[in-house]
């Protein structure tokens, strides 16, 4: 069962509750609009619904509301972010400034994080950079979950041995909105299938295998102890293999070259992960001619030969979701979920449904 409640109420509800577990107010603001911004522009799967999982990490010492990341420079082109139990947004915040400073000078340059906790969406870190006015990146980013969450099997597997392991590309544009990908190595992510299992709604087949190696269409199957699923690779049953293979290599980028935590070593759930940014303006090439072949590249790709059809770019749309958004009043969330933070808020259920 699903209810609407009003957006500003829902932020207020997000804010007390981050409040009412120390969080400093700016910080607590940060963290709820970046909650919200992905609820509303249709992402719930890192929306509201991680308020709870934010919450459960504070109170277990896991999350650090005072904390803060810490930035190493190792080299001229060479950073460690140590994310020090602090806030994923912060985290963030300092892999891009990091990746942003270092590129003034250098070419290519890369950043180590180690001990984040949940960074969110991936894909503001990617439009934050390559869309930025002055001095545009192009960016890669590789995340594991430092060795928890290991809910994904090797095809024809039974046994959980990965995480969703989340890969991030980005390319500065002439359009309104950056060349972005942010995808998970799973088929869907594992925010996807929670908000399924909180709403009650089966799933499609192909995202879930049950321990009978056949597709299961109950989300709750993951969440059972102990599983009584494992998640998809990307590439379903034809090409699982790939996606696997892939989420392998990111725990190695991630895990032993970043020298995070990983699936042989597990640490604090969070994440892990290794970022590379290119600064197109020090390349032979320049960026007027970079953007302009991305330009090129992306029409060519735009054409489907379907009249009117066109074909949409990663991360395109963005800024029109984000105008749509704004105007929104209200939002649909799972019962149990807004149950939960209203509780959490420390408020009484009875005004549960909005006027």
């Amino acid at each position: 069962m699903s209810v609407d409640i009003h957006v500003d109420e829902l932020r207020g509800l997000v804010m007390r509750t981050l409040q009412g577990c120390s969080v400093p107010a700016a910080l607590a603001r940060q963290v709820t609009d970046d909650l919200l911004e992905n609820e509303l522009t249709g992402y719930p799967s890192h929306g509201v619904l991680r308020l709870i999982d934010l919450v459960a990490d504070i109170r277990a010492g896991l999350l650090d509301p005072a904390a803060r990341p810490v930035v190493e420079q190792t080299g001229v082109n060479v950073a460690i972010v140590e994310g020090n139990g602090a806030f994923g947004v912060l985290a963030r915040q300092a892999v891009a400034d990091i990746l942003r400073s270092m590129c003034r000078e250098q070419p290519l340059v890369m950043v180590c994080l180690r001990h984040g906790h949940h960074l969110g969406r991936l894909a503001a870190l990617g439009r934050e950079l390559a869309g930025a006015t002055h001095q545009p990146l192009a960016v890669m980013g590789f995340c594991n979950f430092q060795g928890r969450g290991q809910r994904v099997a090797a095809p024809g597997g039974r046994l959980g041995r990965l995480c969703t392991n989340p890969l991030l590309m980005a390319f500065p544009s002439d359009d309104t909105d950056p060349v972005v990908l942010d995808m998970s190595t799973t088929s869907v992510s594992e925010g996807y299938v929670r908000r399924r299992a909180q709403e009650g709604i089966p799933l499609p087949s192909g995202c879930l295998v049950g321990a009978d190696g056949r597709p299961a269409l109950t989300p709750s199957l993951l969440y059972a102890d102990p599983p009584l699923a494992t998640m998809q690779p990307l590439g379903g049953e034809l090409a699982g293999h790939k996606g696997y293979g892939l989420a392998v290599l990111i725990e190695l980028l991630a895990g032993a070259l970043a020298g995070a935590d990983h699936v042989a070593r597990p640490g604090s759930a969070g994440n892990g992960g290794l970022f590379l940014a290119i600064n197109p303006a020090l390349t032979p090439s320049g960026l007027a001619t970079i953007k302009a072949e991305a330009a090129a590249i992306a029409g060519h790709c735009r054409e489907t030969g379907q009249a009117g059809r066109m074909a949409r770019m990663p991360g395109e749309g963005y800024v029109e979701r984000c105008r749509v958004a704004a105007g929104r009043t209200l939002v649909t969330l799972p019962a149990t979920t807004l149950n939960t933070i209203r509780h959490l808020a420390g408020q009484n259920k009875d005004s549960l449904y909005a006027e």
